[in-house]
């Protein structure tokens, strides 16, 4: 599902980012694809690290803790390093695109996200399902199993 919030960010800021950068339309796919992959490989790395509080509170309508701020950072600057590296686009250039995407993309996972209950994580699922599953089964199974340190473990 990342890849549908992708298409749907690309036709949101997508003109807007050419205009301010004049990036030729025909990059803009590379562009995003960089977008989508960082971001899903920064909150899958906070996912399986057991994190699911920070990722439930960054794509939340709530005020940012710290975690979520420094996840949110993490997303900005990897994309902006990958826009650099891999496509070869000015420092600024970069820039100007993750400062136009990120909010972007941020409000639009938080919209997907908010369509449940602030404690159900299953659209996050839903979006970065395919590393979520894990030896427990689900991401929740996770979290469940790093909280209670195996107090239900079988005999």
């Amino acid at each position: 599902m990342i890849e549908t919030l992708i298409n749907s960010l690309k036709s949101e800021v997508g003109s807007q980012i050419v205009g301010q950068t004049n990036l030729s339309s025909g990059n803009l796919d590379k562009v995003f694809s960089i977008i989508g992959d960082v971001t899903k490989k920064e909150v899958t790395g906070q996912l399986k690290s057991g994190n699911l509080s920070t990722v439930m509170n960054l794509f939340s309508n709530k005020t940012n803790n710290s975690g979520a701020n420094a996840l949110q950072n993490s997303i900005t600057t990897g994309i902006v390093s990958n826009l650099v590296s891999k496509l070869g686009l000015s420092q600024q250039v970069s820039n100007t695109i993750a400062q136009v995407a990120v909010p972007a993309l941020m409000n639009l996972i938080t919209k997907k996200n908010s369509e449940t209950p602030d404690d159900d994580p299953s659209p996050l699922n839903d979006i970065f399902g395919s590393i979520t599953k894990g030896s427990t089964g689900n991401m929740l199974g996770g979290v469940a199993k790093n909280i209670l340190g195996g107090l239900f473990k079988k005999k």
